[in-house]
Formats: structure tokens, sequence, C-alpha cells
């Protein structure tokens, strides 16, 4: 099944910092490929060219974000396998809730923000191991740009149809 998210996307540099760390993590947890981002809202099960403009207009009207970086973790799920968790800001909330007033979306739902660096179900014991070979990264992270995905997770399809710069 088809449905919509929004994203939260990074500058080129910061991208490419975490591409690196990304790569290591995925030579040895294999994982379907994906753009890194972290997930603002959704699903959505249907999208129409007013709400592309709308988000157009939250992007020429907001402003980008510094998120606060914790540490590596992992969970026992295909898309929280192994990431880098995010704190939960009132600035991230406030961006969520502006998402809500454009379009519903289950906003009760537990939100854990993160930063994937693989899918998948993988071992314990590698993803423990695997912390200790990777790199420390930048405890705060600019979120500039939001993107509006298509997902297949049937299919492992992640596209992202538009990008939006924040101010």
């Amino acid at each position: 099944m088809k449905t919509f998210w929004i994203w939260g996307l990074f500058p080129e540099k910061e991208k490419y910092l975490l591409n690196k760390i990304k790569d290591q993590v995925q030579t040895e947890l294999i994982s379907p490929k994906f753009d890194l981002h972290i997930t603002l809202s959704g699903p959505y099960s249907k999208i129409d060219k007013n709400f592309i403009s709308k988000l157009k207009t939250f992007g020429e009207e907001n402003y980008s974000i510094f998120l606060n970086l914790n540490r590596y973790d992992f969970r026992q799920q295909k898309y929280k396998s192994f990431y880098i968790s995010v704190n939960n800001s009132d600035q991230l909330n406030n961006i969520r809730r502006k998402f809500f007033e454009l379009k519903k979306f289950d906003l009760e739902k537990e939100y854990s923000p993160h930063i994937s660096l693989t899918y998948g179900i993988h071992k314990i014991s590698l993803k423990k191991e695997l912390i200790f070979k990777l790199p420390k990264f930048k405890t705060k992270i600019k979120m500039s740009k939001i993107g509006l995905v298509e997902v297949n997770e049937k299919e492992n399809i992640w596209k992202i149809l538009e990008i939006f710069n924040l101010n």
C-alpha cells in the first residue's frame, strides 16, 4: 500500500557526514536503500495539489531548526533497526503540530524522533558491537528542508516527490 509522509532533510555538509556513518553501518547491517531523514508526519493515504501548495508555503514561512542528537541506538523493529536518537524538542513538536493543522495524521501516536542508519531485523549482538566501531558525531544538526515522500513499505520504496527549503 502506498502512503505519504513528510520528512525533515539536512544540508549537504551534514548529509555527507551522516551518509559516511550510514554507509559504514550498512556494510555490516544490510538494508534496503533510503535517503537520510527524520520523519515528521504521516502517514497520509492521499495528497493533492492543494496540500503540496501548503507545504511550499510552510517552507517559505518556517525556519530551519537544529536537532539535538543523542546517541546510537537500536530496536528489534524493521524501521528502527539502528539509528541516531534525536531529542524530542519543543521546536520539533511545534513543526509536527503545524503539519497536523495542514493535514491530519495520528499526532497522539508515540513519537520517538530518530535518524535511521539501516532498516531490517539484525542480530542484537552485531548492533552492540557496531556502536563501539562508529565515529562520534556532532550533537547538533540542522534540518533545513522538508520532503514529501511516497512510501511503499511492501516493496521497500521511499521516493522523495518534492523538497521545500525552510528559511
